[in-house]
């Protein structure tokens, strides 16, 4: 874990995969209506508030960001704002490069096809594979600079879904394999 006091009113901390493992989270879960999410920002503000030697207090109005990394890790940035501005005091947590790209096919050999293309193009990415029983969906979460890439690609062994399919795979279809889908497929078939 690295903190650092950007200017006055701004930290930034970094987590690595690790950190996020003994904090017991992962980037998908941080919702500020969660107390788990609520549990994690406390406790790294008072890190934060020990490590700088700054008096942080959990009652001002607060911009919370939140980008990942490649890693599993993610960058989480506390921003107090301009009390004058704000008359009630509230946090909220923007959550960036969260583009997920959605492939499907009712055939596994092409699902697995397309895993064995990205992992020997050395592309390690957070991936998860479901089924609906008679279809299969990856789910691939690139980050920014690879997702051009990735659609590509895709195009060549799946459909894509829209971005509306993302919440509706996690809600109603069997989830058979995360967080790194691709390898596994392209090990195993």
């Amino acid at each position: 874990m690295k903190i650092k006091a950007q200017t006055d009113n701004r930290i930034c901390i970094e987590l690595t995969h690790e950190d996020m493992l003994e904090l017991d989270i992962t980037y998908d879960e941080l919702d500020y209506s969660n107390i788990e999410t609520r549990r994690v920002l406390w406790t790294l503000l008072d890190e934060a508030r020990l490590e700088l030697g700054r008096n942080i207090s959990l009652t001002q109005k607060m911009l919370i960001e939140a980008i990942p990394d490649n890693n599993g890790g993610c960058r989480i940035y506390f921003t107090v704002t301009d009390e004058q501005n704000n008359k009630k005091n509230s946090r909220q947590i923007v959550k960036h490069g969260c583009a997920k790209t959605v492939c499907q096919s009712s055939d596994i050999n092409h699902i697995s096809e397309l895993a064995k293309v990205l992992f020997s193009a050395g592309h390690r990415i957070k991936s998860e594979l479901f089924t609906d029983g008679a279809n299969y969906r990856l789910v691939i979460s690139p980050d920014s600079a690879m997702q051009s890439n990735i659609d590509a690609t895709v195009c060549e062994f799946c459909d894509i879904c829209d971005e509306s399919s993302v919440s509706y795979t996690y809600e109603h279809w069997k989830l058979l394999a995360s967080p790194d889908a691709v390898g596994i497929l392209a090990v195993t078939f």
